[in-house]
């Protein structure tokens, strides 16, 4: 039986602003496809309308 660990993977994304400290993990990918989902036609309407 092998009991050694990986290493903690890096974060995808790491942001220090002063004591403000934001890091993401994983990509969240639900987040990102309900953005498109209603991000994609609103932009589409808006740049059409012109």
């Amino acid at each position: 039986m092998d009991t050694r660990t990986t290493p903690p993977a890096p974060p995808v994304f790491e942001l220090r602003v002063g004591g403000l400290r934001l890091t993401i993990q994983r990509v969240p990918y639900r987040l990102l496809t309900l953005a498109a989902a209603v991000g994609g036609p609103l932009a589409g309407a808006t740049w059409f309308a012109r």
